[in-house]
């Protein structure tokens, strides 16, 4: 029994804390960002607001003058009719003092008094002229004069002068505001006349989307200073002189706030008409709408993905970190051969062992009954074989039992990774040295050093892989740490190409938690789907770490006939690249999870294995285990298990391939729907965790039918007929309207 080995190592949060709290090396990288993203947005805000004023200015000067013209010709009209009117009566005397009493008199007293207001208004618009073209002044002036602040900030910040950047955001800020008083301080005529201008409206949104982007540049400065005081070392987070709970919280408001401004400036830049916009600036004015979109959602799919940071790293947490050797793929990950456990509180690390997974298994007293295809490599069922169900959130729940059982804490928070996130981090660092072992680890060698050489050669001066890991781990981390500032996105970069990969899965036991893992697809689930799914899990139960060795490749014939019935035929081709020799055979045992419901038709070219349970174990059942088993029946031909889980039907079956051989099986079945005149169809394909790329073709044929719409760009594209070449390297979701003709 190998024996535990405490380490206290430096730790990025293995994917979360290192993603998304960044040290002050990085503040180079933060820049960049922020000056790409946001700071030459502020330029098309300031070129916009003043080729609006300037538009602005002639629709006003303009405006007034037509005013002031149609009143002067009133007054002219007016004075002609009183004139003639005059004359009149001077032949008609005796009818003058009948006419004060007449509806004439009225009449002409009232154009009197029109030409009255009409001269008053006619001064008062050549006012309006006046205050048409000042106002325009201090318009451009205000337009200036923001911009100019704005790009002071941008400046500062590429200076690294923060403190002189937040102050520009003031500024501007303040001049912006101060352009929003001028467009309300006219006096009511003006503004009346002001408000009827669509142009004028257009304006009010410039002015306020800018100040708005403004303040949204002084919550970032905030959260610059905040992530600077964010570092990194053994003992976990460091926060300064502030609580980690009160500076992480205070990021995220500040997060939230930021986000809040710049959807609002989106909302306002989106109302504004680009047709009121001078026709050779319209594009600038496009480039800025397309550049608030992109801020917009990458601060808000950012904000998600930090509140999730935080609510992994807050509070006390006991992680359980299981290694899987994806060489040796299992059904949501591979072998569990080496845990780590972290105690943590506030991202401050507690403790924290690695050490080998028959440490724990060995503590186990009670003999469990294991899934029936797990009598390949064991009569009972341990720890290290407990990630059987394809579902990683079903698998977890199990995995933490036997935690439990084998002496383990309940862990709040289960994480599982292949060592492909290692190999990626690896390729940035370096090659690794390991002097107690006298060993170089470099990204070409790591699995043939830590896996395959240990295991298929006995003599091997290093037979330890687990215990190398336990070695490697704060080894690495410790020189990431170290890497230069321009490293740091490739490191980010990695970790997230793991998590989309599924080479990277996350289980919480709060469900608030988990619910928030599942939105960004990390907890590695079986997805529901309303049409066609498939999902082609292999478990290795040989014993032999073959599976990278292994080439995969998938032919998926989907025929939709007449009536709308539709028949799938799945090949798989599986090649052993290792030569011929004793312990290079992979057997696995390959679940094909397609929808539920779907119907048998024929199996060809799979092996045929029958296992049983020893009669006299006295076992204990997990309700799972015994729910799998109920829901399973046996073809007796071929051997098939027709089985349900996590809400699909799975076809299992056993599948030998020795070293240099290459198989072929084929499976055909029958879907639980049918298309009708005009239908929707789609195909959900989800990787396996842990596995690497493999190759699909998807060829569906619907004679009879035209094709309506399609979210994907095939391969082939015919009458009646679409292929697709696929790289199998995450999930894919392909869908389609078809209209019977």
């Amino acid at each position: 029994m190998a024996k535990v080995k405490k380490i206290k190592i430096f730790i990025h949060n293995r994917g979360f804390i290192s993603a998304f709290f960044s040290p002050v090396e990085i503040k180079r990288a933060w820049t960049k960002f922020f000056t790409k993203a946001i700071y030459e947005l502020f330029y098309f805000i300031g070129l916009i607001v003043i080729y609006i004023s300037r538009f602005f200015k002639n629709i006003i000067v303009k405006a007034c003058f037509h005013t002031g013209n149609v009143i002067f010709t009133a007054i002219t009209k007016t004075f002609e009719a009183v004139k003639n009117d005059v004359l009149n009566t001077l032949y008609n005397f005796p009818k003058r003092f009948r006419l004060i009493f007449s509806k004439q008199f009225a009449r002409s007293f009232l154009i009197f008094f029109i030409i009255i207001l009409a001269g008053t208004a006619g001064i008062h618009s050549l006012n309006l002229v006046a205050k048409g073209l000042g106002f325009k002044n201090k318009i451009l002036n205000t337009a200036f004069l923001g911009n100019y602040y704005l790009s002071s900030a941008k400046e500062s910040l590429l200076k690294q002068d923060i403190s002189e950047a937040e102050n520009a955001f003031a500024k501007a800020y303040l001049t912006f505001s101060r352009g929003q008083e001028q467009l309300n301080e006219a006096n009511n005529s003006f503004a009346l006349l002001l408000n009827l201008i669509p142009q004028k409206k257009d304006a009010d949104r410039i002015i306020k989307a800018a100040g708005l982007v403004s303040q949204a540049g002084t919550q970032f400065i905030s959260l610059e200073k905040d992530l600077n005081q964010i570092s990194l070392s053994a003992g976990g987070i460091n926060a300064g002189d502030r609580p980690t709970a009160e500076l992480l919280r205070n990021i995220n408001d500040n997060l939230k706030q930021a986000l809040e401004k710049i959807t609002s400036a989106q909302n306002e830049v989106a109302k504004i008409n680009s047709g009121n916009i001078p026709e050779a600036n319209r594009q600038n004015f496009q480039q800025l709408k397309s550049q608030l979109d992109i801020l917009a959602f990458a601060l808000e799919n950012f904000n998600e993905v930090f509140t999730l940071a935080k609510n992994l790293v807050l509070g006390e947490k006991n992680i359980l970190i299981l290694f899987e050797n994806n060489n040796e793929l299992r059904a949501s990950g591979g072998f569990i051969g080496t845990y780590g456990n972290l105690k943590v509180n506030d991202g401050k690390i507690q403790n924290i062992t690695v050490s080998s997974i028959y440490d724990l298994d060995g503590q186990l007293t009670e003999s469990i009954k294991p899934p029936s295809p797990m009598l390949n490599v064991n009569t009972k069922w341990y720890m290290r074989d407990s990630n059987w169900f394809t579902h990683f959130p079903q698998s977890a729940k199990i995995i933490s039992n036997f935690y439990e059982k084998e002496g383990g804490e309940t862990p709040d928070l289960i994480i599982a990774m292949t060592p492909d996130l290692i190999i990626d981090w690896l390729k940035i660092t370096g090659p690794l040295f390991l002097p107690h072992y006298g060993l170089t680890l470099t990204p070409d060698n790591f699995i043939e050093q830590t896996q395959v050489a240990t295991t298929l050669n006995e003599n091997s001066p290093i037979n330890a892989p687990k215990q190398i890991l336990a070695d490697l781990v704060p080894l690495l981390l410790q020189k990431l740490s170290e890497t230069d500032s321009v490293a740091w996105p490739q490191i980010i970069q990695s970790l997230q190409n793991n998590l989309s990969q599924k080479q990277i899965v996350l289980y919480a036991k709060d469900p608030e938690l988990q619910n928030e893992l599942s939105t960004f697809h990390w907890e590695g689930g079986i997805l529901p789907s309303s049409r066609d799914y498939l999902s082609v899990v292999s478990s290795n139960l040989g014993g032999t770490k073959s599976d990278l060795y292994i080439e995969q490749k998938n032919e998926l014939k989907t025929t939709i006939s007449q009536q709308g019935d539709i028949t799938n035929e799945l090949t798989i081709t599986r090649v052993n690249r290792l030569p011929n020799l004793e312990g290079t055979e992979n057997t696995s045992f390959v679940r094909i999870f397609v929808p539920q419901g779907s119907k048998l038709v024929s199996v060809l070219g799979f092996d045929y294995k029958n296992l049983e349970f020893p009669p006299d174990e006295n076992y204990k059942i997990d309700s799972d285990v015994l729910n799998w088993e109920k829901h399973s029946l046996r073809d007796v031909l071929s051997g098939t298990t027709i089985g349900q889980e996590a809400e699909k039907t799975f076809f299992g079956n056993w599948l030998t391939v020795k070293g240099g051989e290459s198989r072929t099986v084929k499976i055909i079945y029958q879907l639980p729907f049918k298309l009708n005149g005009i239908d929707n169809h789609s195909l959900l394909l989800q990787k396996q965790i842990g596995q690497t790329s493999q190759n699909l073709n998807w060829d569906i044929t619907f004679s009879g039918r035209s094709l309506a719409w399609k979210n994907f760009d095939p391969t082939i594209m015919e009458t009646g007929r679409l292929s697709h070449d696929i790289i199998l390297n995450k999930d894919y979701f392909f869908g389609l309207v078809l209209t019977k003709q």
